[in-house]
C-alpha cells in the first residue's frame, strides 16, 4: 500500500479507539476486531471503502432517526439473530435494540462515535475518476431538463394554489425591496476562477462590452471610475471587444465521496458586476424588517442553535433542498420579481443565459444562474424563503408579515416550524424545486442545518478529514486544515488520532509550536496562552520579547498569502486601489487562495 494508505488506516485506527473505549477492555477488543474487518475491506475495496461505504451506513443511520428503524445496507453483514451489523455492533447495541428499532432512550455517545467514525473520511479530496466526472456532468444535463420539463407543463403553472404562493413571494419582493437602488452598487472582483481566463491582476483590465450588461449597467459608468478615466481611456474604450451576451464555463471542484461540485465559472466582466449587486443584496436582506434574522448570509448559528433546539423539542424542522441552483429556473425568479422591475431587468442582465462544458459543447440555460455565480446565492435565498413564508401564510390564513416569523433560510438550508413542514414541501416542489427527503427532518429527535448535527439537543457534529495529507512542508492550507484535525479529535478525546496526525505533520514540518485558539499560526492549542509559552521553551523554539510590541514572541512557522510586485499601473492601479484598498503594502499584490509556508516571529 502507498504510505497515504497506511496513513488513512492508521487514522482509522485511531478513530475506533477514543477514550472511553481505550478505558474499557471489552470494547477495546471489540475495537481491535473491527479494525481487522476494516482492514480486510480496506485491501480489498481500496479507499472506498473509507469514503463511500462507511458513510452509506452513517446515512442509514440518520434515516433510522426519522424512521424509528434502521435498514442496514447490504455491503455489511448482521449480526446473528439481529438486524445490526457486525462492525461497530458493541456501539450499535446501545442505540437500538437488537429487531434494529430505535431504542427509547439510546447513549447519545455512542450516536457521536459511530458517526464519527462512519463519517470521517467523507468529504475527503480525493480524484474522481471520468466515470463519476462523467455521471456529474450528465446530472446537470438531467436537472436541466427537468426545469424545462416543468416549465412546458401548462397544466402545473394553471393550478390556483401555486398561483396564490407565487403571487405571495411577488408581494414579499416588493415589500422587502422597497426602496432598494439596484444601480448604486460597488463592483469588485471574486477570488475565483473566470470563463474568460483573467488571473490575478489582469482583472483589472477589461476587454469585451456585452450588450446585455450594456442596457442595464453602462460600461463606461462601471467599468471605468469617472470621466477623466474613461477620456484617457476611449481607444481602449472603443476597442472593446462587442458581444451579445456572456458565456459561463463549467468547472468541477472537489465535493464529497459521492463525486465533484459543478461550478460555472464566469465572464470577468459579469463578475465584477455580479458582486457589487450580489453584495448589496445580501447586506440589505440581513438588514430588513422582514428578513433580518430568517435569511443569514454571514452567521450560520441562527439555523444551529434552532436545530440544536429542536433536536429536543421537535418544535422545528430541517428542510435541506435537492440541486438547489440546478432546479431554480429563471421563470420563477422571474414570477417572484416581478412587481420590481428594475431590480428584475438587472438580475437578468447579469445572468449568463449560456454554458460550456470541459468537452468545448454549449448548451443554453433554463436555471437562473449556477454556483459561481455571485448572484445565486442571495437569489436563491430570498426565493426559498418567500415561497415558504408565502404558503405557510397562506395554511394559517395570517398576513405575510406574521408568516415572516415562521421562516429561517441559509442557502437551500430552510427551518420552518414542524406543523408547517408539509405544506412548505408542497410549496416547494409545486414550483418546480426538490425537498432532500433523505437530508429533512421533521420528527424524530435529529436535526442537522449549516452543517451543525444535533441529537437531543447534543452536538453530534463528526469532524471530518477534507484536505489530503501534505506531502511537502510548503502546502500551507493542508498544514492549517490538518493542525485543525489535530486539535479537533483532542477535544473530542481522540487522543490517538489526535497524537498520530501530529507526529506525521513533524515528519514533514519539524516541530509542530503550541499556541491557543487564537494564535496567528498553526499550532497545538492550550487552554492558557502561559503554558502554550511554557511549552514551546521545553520544544526548544526559539524565543525574543518583541521591542516594538512588549511582548513575548517565538520562530515558529506559519501560513501567509502569497505576494508578488504589483504590475499595475496608472488607471488600473488606480481603479483597484479605489475598490479593494491599498492595504499595508499597495505596491504587493496578494494571490488569491495562495498560501506558503514561512518562519516568523509570532507572538503565543
Amino acid at each position: 500500500m502507498a504510505p497515504s494508505d497506511e496513513l488513512y488506516l492508521e487514522l482509522l485506527h485511531g478513530l475506533l479507539l477514543p477514550q472511553f473505549v481505550a478505558n474499557d477492555p471489552s470494547l477495546c477488543t471489540s475495537a481491535e476486531l473491527d479494525f481487522e474487518y476494516c482492514s480486510k475491506r480496506y485491501r480489498t475495496e481500496g479507499v472506498r471503502f473509507l469514503t463511500v461505504q462507511l458513510p452509506a451506513l452513517r446515512k442509514a443511520v440518520d434515516l433510522s432517526f426519522k424512521t424509528g428503524h434502521i435498514e442496514v445496507p447490504k455491503t455489511f453483514s448482521l449480526k446473528a439473530k439481529t438486524g445490526l451489523p457486525r462492525f461497530l455492533f458493541s456501539h450499535f447495541e446501545k442505540i437500538y435494540n437488537p429487531d434494529g428499532s430505535l431504542l427509547a432512550r439510546p447513549y447519545v455517545n455512542r450516536i457521536t462515535h459511530v458517526r464519527q467514525v462512519l463519517e470521517a473520511f467523507y468529504k475527503l479530496e480525493l480524484p474522481y475518476s471520468p466515470a463519476t466526472e462523467a455521471a456529474t456532468l450528465e446530472n446537470f444535463v438531467l436537472n436541466e431538463a427537468r426545469v424545462r420539463t416543468f416549465l412546458n407543463d401548462e397544466e402545473r403553472w394553471a393550478s390556483p394554489s401555486d398561483l396564490r404562493v407565487l403571487s405571495g413571494a411577488s408581494m414579499l419582493c416588493r415589500y422587502v425591496f422597497d426602496n432598494f437602488d439596484p444601480a448604486e452598487i460597488a463592483p469588485r472582483h471574486g477570488p475565483g476562477a473566470l470563463a474568460t481566463g483573467e488571473v490575478g491582476e489582469e482583472k483589472w483590465v477589461f476587454h469585451r462590452k456585452y450588450s446585455a450588461l450594456h442596457q442595464e449597467f453602462p460600461t463606461y459608468t462601471y467599468m471605468y471610475g469617472n470621466r477623466d478615466m474613461l477620456m484617457d481611456l476611449l481607444d481602449h474604450y472603443r476597442g472593446l471587444d462587442a458581444r451579445e451576451h456572456g458565456v459561463s464555463k463549467i468547472t468541477l471542484v472537489p465535493k464529497d465521496s459521492r463525486g465533484p461540485r459543478i461550478i460555472t465559472m464566469e465572464p470577468l466582466e459579469y463578475m465584477f458586476l455580479q458582486q457589487g449587486l450580489g453584495r448589496k443584496m445580501m447586506s440589505w436582506l440581513e438588514a430588513s424588517e422582514f428578513t433580518m434574522g430568517h435569511i443569514n448570509f454571514t452567521d450560520q448559528t441562527v439555523n444551529q442553535d434552532l436545530a440544536r433546539i429542536s433536536s429536543l423539542s421537535g418544535e422545528w424542522a430541517t428542510l435541506d433542498l435537492k440541486d438547489a441552483s440546478d432546479l431554480l429556473s429563471d421563470d420563477l425568479v422571474k414570477l417572484v420579481f416581478r412587481l420590481k422591475p428594475r431590480l428584475l431587468r438587472k438580475l437578468l442582465a447579469l445572468r449568463t443565459p449560456e454554458t460550456e462544458f470541459p468537452n468545448g459543447e454549449g448548451m443554453r440555460l433554463k436555471k437562473f444562474a449556477g454556483m459561481g455565480s455571485a448572484l445565486c446565492f442571495p437569489v436563491e435565498s430570498f426565493v426559498f424563503w418567500a415561497i415558504c413564508v408565502s404558503a405557510i401564510a397562506i395554511e394559517l390564513g395570517i398576513s405575510l408579515r406574521d408568516a415572516t416569523e415562521f421562516v429561517y433560510v441559509f442557502g437551500d438550508d430552510i427551518i420552518v416550524p414542524t406543523e408547517l413542514a408539509q405544506t412548505v414541501i408542497v410549496g416547494l416542489e409545486g414550483n418546480g424545486l426538490r425537498v432532500n427527503t433523505d437530508k429533512s427532518y421533521d420528527r424524530g429527535p435529529f436535526r442537522e442545518s449549516c452543517g451543525f448535527d444535533a441529537f437531543l439537543s447534543v452536538n453530534v457534529t463528526p469532524t471530518r478529514f477534507k484536505k489530503q495529507f501534505p506531502a511537502a512542508a510548503n502546502v500551507g492550507t493542508a498544514l492549517e486544515a490538518w493542525a485543525a484535525y489535530a486539535n479537533a479529535f483532542m477535544a473530542k478525546r481522540y487522543t490517538r488520532v489526535s497524537n498520530l496526525i501530529w507526529d506525521e505533520l513533524v515528519k514533514v514540518f519539524g516541530p509542530i509550536p503550541h499556541g491557543v485558539s487564537t494564535s496567528a499560526f498553526p499550532s497545538r492549542i492550550e487552554d492558557d496562552p502561559s503554558v502554550a509559552e511554557e511549552l514551546n521553551v521545553l520544544a526548544g523554539f526559539r524565543k525574543r520579547v518583541s521591542k516594538d510590541y512588549q511582548r513575548l514572541e517565538f520562530r515558529v512557522r506559519t501560513v501567509v498569502p502569497v505576494t508578488s510586485p504589483s504590475e499595475l499601473d496608472d488607471w488600473a492601479r488606480l481603479s483597484r486601489n479605489l475598490v479593494s484598498g491599498t492595504g499595508d503594502e499597495p505596491s504587493i499584490f496578494v494571490q488569491p487562495r495562495m498560501t506558503k509556508v514561512v518562519w516568523a516571529w509570532m507572538p503565543v
